[in-house]
């Protein structure tokens, strides 16, 4: 691959340089972020948030002695559920839940709406079943680089893919008690 003495200097392409990026960097996830932390919910209209928090990463190479900066940019996202619906995959990395924010329609969050595991219903089927679920998240890049020894600057689409998850996290059931105003007075 490197040429010996008195041989011909061998200068390599743009996309040799993303290709032999793309082998030795270690790409970071795009940092999944998912609400409410810890549990996911199963009813209606408490959907669970997602969102990919770091869209874009840095990293150098070392190449003939030079050192390449290479710049990956999510391109998609894949959302994963782990409740057996089709992923989601999106363009978008969503964002984060904000206050003033309807977790229901706003366009901006991503939501999936978890049910209940052997459909339970009510409190009449017996106690809530014990579940957990994963969402596992996968990135697709593009790589961006220059070439040092051309000034050619290249993106290749799909150079690196990673893969997260969140860990398991228990199912719940969020119980709603109304209680009277006047009784709430009397400490009851």
């Amino acid at each position: 691959m490197f040429p010996k003495t008195g041989e011909a200097v061998w200068t390599p392409t743009t996309r040799e340089i993303l290709y032999y990026a793309a082998t030795t960097i270690h790409a970071d996830g795009a940092g999944l972020h998912k609400r409410p932390e810890g549990v996911s919910y199963t009813n209606k209209y408490i959907p669970t948030l997602v969102a990919a928090t770091h869209p874009t990463q840095t990293h150098t190479v070392t190449l003939l002695g030079h050192d390449i900066t290479v710049t990956l940019t999510a391109t998609s996202y894949t959302w994963s559920w782990g409740d057996g619906t089709p992923d989601l995959t999106t363009t978008s990395p969503g964002m984060p839940w904000q206050e003033g924010m309807d977790p229901n329609t706003d366009p901006a969050l991503i939501r999936h709406y978890y049910k209940a595991p052997n459909g339970w219903k009510s409190f009449l089927d017996g106690p809530y079943p014990s579940a957990t679920r994963t969402i596992t998240l996968t990135t697709t890049w593009a790589g961006t680089a220059t070439n040092p020894f051309t000034g050619d600057t290249q993106t290749i689409n799909g150079l690196v893919t990673t893969t997260e998850t969140t860990g398991p996290f228990p199912l719940g059931q969020l119980i709603v008690n109304n209680t009277d105003t006047a009784e709430e007075k009397q400490g009851h």
